[in-house]
């Protein structure tokens, strides 16, 4: 790594460690505790007062500890106080409940230091050998996050694939420089039909599982996987509406409502609907309607026994601003700057529609206090048409854009099922933590697809289109199915106070075929993970880690209506690092890491001009990563993620060695704090932004063919709150910058590669009303 890049990376890293170990944190800690003294129960100061009296009594070194801590500013009554509450917290944390919990994390500030995403079950972060970070609640509500495009940004390593937040609703996403956008989840179940809405409404929260994630979930992508969690009923009657207006005409409405179904608040409920206008700053653009609804029951009828049911519904309908690219030249290539920054090259009457239905269930049964068994399925269909026709190659002699029309149909079904098994027990003096299931996803589609360049052409700063062109869907159906199963176990093993060791491997098999036509490809592969974690001091572990992963590709139908068979991708990951996480107040991962990448299929043309699959024999990502989430004091929340990726294809028949992947910025740094006054005659009033810088990236893998350049936006917010009511006004990029955000890259023709326009300045006003 070049030291222009090591500098400001260990300053920043510097800061934060001194921030954590320097009496910041002492001074937090005494603020928080003093802040939630003023909410104790009697029984709470009970058990402070014997706290202190055990440790006087029982100790003799007690004052002069004391008298330390005094100088540290951290009272011994409130550590102890602290201890008993860990010891009350690890009795109970293994107890099943339904509903949101009062101190879930994520809520009330930043820090989250528990996921089920790395372990399924109850491990915390710190003590797993992988990177694994979480956006809650808070930051997605303070930042009115549109998609789950927008409030990704705050995870380092994570960048969008191809679209923008306003492009598509076919998003994607890389992660550490590859492509994690087929293998999203949601609740911990596969799913390729809701997750492609990117709706935020009724998400708790978004947790990323960095790098190989096999040795849970079997086939999976090498950067990583992006799980949704769903927010929970709360366990009292709420009703919550808010609207929200935004900048060139963006309306939107949202109901929340959360109704105990019986009197002993044993069944829960949650109806959360959303109706929103989207509008672009595109020119001539259409308003991006999208209407969503979800809906979930809880119950407990039994102390160890739960159920979970939910159901979700998206449709939106898109003016295909995911066609709206500007070609390469006259934005970033000669002549540069022709194009107008706003225009949109789309006729009017084009259109994306995508509608997803999902239904899901769970049940959780706690056996004894050794076996805890979940058993859960996810049914999804996905319902996608196109009509668009739009420029895709510009003229300069006659400042003219050429048209291209295209349609396609896609008819998605998903099902998944999961059934883990979690033991605590001890064996031979060793904590164990054993994890261990089956899993089985099937997967079919049907995709008619057809294009064809058109003879039109449009003026570049006066566009008038002609006749709208509905492209015929003469390609046929084409059936694809995929069926894998699987077999997994991981156990996190105590050997001593401070050292953790974590391993498992997982059996995958899997078939895909189009059916009718082929026979199918079938694999099967062994995929571990092995790792570890010393603390070096309370809350501070240091991880070292190994894992494999593989992903089964094809057959994929080429133009000469040939089916080829594709090896499976294959590779690795070796990551370490340290990991800070006290609960409620930080939680920090700073990483190293390098994965391999092998046989990764892409879409080409031969010497004869037909389109052909083929595969780059081997990449590879390293890099630097550090996520933090912090609270300085009660109140002020603070965010900071840096990566620093560099991924590039290592050995290929095709492309260069050296080429790097593309919409892969080599540094990102992303910044985002608030604060909100806690008391006095200003109390409820909050404010706070963001910085967010993204280096340079190519615009495909010839990187030849152009690059975009780094951007720096700055964002802001103010609000005011009080029990019941809300206003918010958030405003994004505000000095205007023009950037361009993502690529849209043909593999083959440099030509027909295209750039997005990044968002300019805008604003959002929202208001929200609750009712207890």
């Amino acid at each position: 790594m070049k030291n222009s890049t090591w500098k400001p990376f260990c300053s920043a890293t510097l800061a934060v460690a001194m921030l954590l170990y320097g009496p910041g944190i002492a001074g937090a800690e005494n603020a928080a505790t003093q802040s939630e003294s003023t909410q104790k129960t009697d029984s709470d100061k009970q058990q402070q007062e014997q706290a202190a009296n055990q440790q006087a009594k029982h100790e003799n070194t007690a004052s002069s500890a004391a008298a330390a801590s005094s100088e540290a500013k951290v009272p011994v009554a409130e550590v102890e106080v602290t201890a008993e509450k860990e010891k009350n917290a690890e009795k109970t944390k293994n107890k099943l409940t339904i509903g949101q919990q009062p101190d879930a994390e994520g809520v009330k500030n930043y820090v989250i230091t528990q996921s089920s995403t790395g372990s399924k079950s109850d491990v915390a972060n710190k003590d797993l050998p992988q990177s694994i970070t979480s956006v809650g609640q808070k930051i997605i509500e303070e930042q009115s996050s549109l998609t789950s495009t927008d409030a990704l940004t705050n995870i380092a390593g994570v960048s969008s694939q191809i679209y923008p937040a306003y492009a598509d609703v076919l998003l994607g996403y890389n992660v550490r420089g590859f492509s994690a956008t087929d293998y999203v989840y949601v609740n911990g179940l596969w799913d390729r039909s809701s997750s492609y809405a990117g709706w935020l409404g009724n998400i708790d929260r978004i947790e990323v599982l960095k790098g190989p994630a096999s040795v849970l979930y079997g086939n999976v992508t090498a950067g990583g996987l992006i799980n949704y969690v769903t927010k929970k009923p709360l366990p009292y009657a709420a009703f919550t509406y808010g609207v929200k207006y935004g900048s060139w005409g963006t309306q939107s409405a949202s109901a929340d409502m959360s109704i105990p179904l019986t009197a002993d608040k044993k069944w829960l409920s949650r109806l959360i609907i959303d109706k929103t206008n989207y509008a672009s700053f595109k020119r001539n653009t259409s308003l991006d309607k999208r209407d969503n609804i979800s809906f979930i029951v809880q119950g407990q009828p039994h102390e160890n026994t739960t159920y979970t049911f939910e159901t979700q519904f998206n449709d939106n309908y898109n003016p295909a601003t995911g066609s709206s690219y500007l070609t390469l030249a006259g934005t970033i290539g000669d002549p540069v700057g022709l194009l107008p920054y706003e225009a949109s090259y789309v006729d009017p009457r084009s259109y994306t529609h995508a509608i997803s239905r999902t239904v899901s269930a769970k049940v959780d049964h706690k056996f004894n206090d050794i076996w805890t068994v979940t058993s859960a399925l996810r049914y999804g269909t996905y319902n996608y048409d196109s009509r668009a026709n739009y420029g895709y190659q510009l003229y300069t002699d006659s400042n003219t854009v050429r048209m291209y029309a295209s349609a396609m149909e896609r008819l998605n079904r998903t099902f998944t099922w999961d059934t883990t098994a979690n033991a605590k027990f001890k064996t031979g003096g060793l904590t164990n933590d054993l994890t261990t299931g089956i899993t089985y996803g099937h997967f079919n589609q049907y995709l008619k697809n057809r294009g064809f360049k058109t003879s039109s052409y449009v003026d570049i700063f006066n566009p008038v289109y002609s006749d709208f062109v509905n492209v015929s869907l003469t390609s046929g159906w084409r059936h694809t199915k995929e069926d894998r199963f699987g077999a997994y176990v991981n156990d996190v093993i105590t050997l001593s106070p401070k050292w953790k060791v974590s391993a498992g491997t997982s059996m995958t098999r899997s078939s895909t075929s189009y059916a009718g036509n082929y026979s199918g490809v079938r694999t099967h592969a062994t995929t571990p993970r092995v790792g570890a974690t010393y603390e070096i001091s309370p809350g501070i572990n240091g991880f070292v880690g190994w894992s494999k992963y593989y992903n089964p590709q094809g057959p994929y139908i080429n133009d000469y209506n040939e089916y080829q068979s594709l090896p499976a991708e294959t590779g690795d990951q070796v990551e370490g690092g340290v990991k800070v996480d006290i609960s409620n107040r930080a939680s920090v991962t700073l990483s190293v890491y390098r994965i391999n990448r092998n046989n990764m299929a892409y879409y080409t043309y031969d010497a004869a001009g037909y389109g052909v699959y083929d595969t780059i024999a081997r990449q590879c990502s390293k890099g630097v990563e550090l996520d933090a989430s912090y609270v300085i004091k009660p109140g002020w929340n603070l965010l900071a993620a840096f990566s620093h990726c560099n991924a590039k294809v290592l050995k290929d028949d095709s492309y260069d060695p050296g080429s790097v992947m593309p919409n892969v910025p080599e540094n990102s740094f992303r910044l985002w704090s608030t604060y909100e006054f806690q008391d006095g005659p200003r109390q409820g009033w909050g404010f706070g932004g963001g910085l967010t810088y993204v280096s340079k990236r190519a615009v495909s893998y010839y990187n030849s063919i152009g690059w975009m350049d780094g951007y720096t936006t700055l964002d802001a917010l103010v609000y005011y709150k009080t029990k019941n009511y809300r206003w918010a006004l958030n405003a994004y990029n505000l000095t205007n910058r023009h950037y361009w955000a993502a690529s849209n890259y043909n593999t083959s023709n440099g030509n027909s590669s295209g750039i997005y326009a990044g968002t300019p300045r805008s604003f959002v006003l929202s208001y929200e009303r609750t009712f207890m």
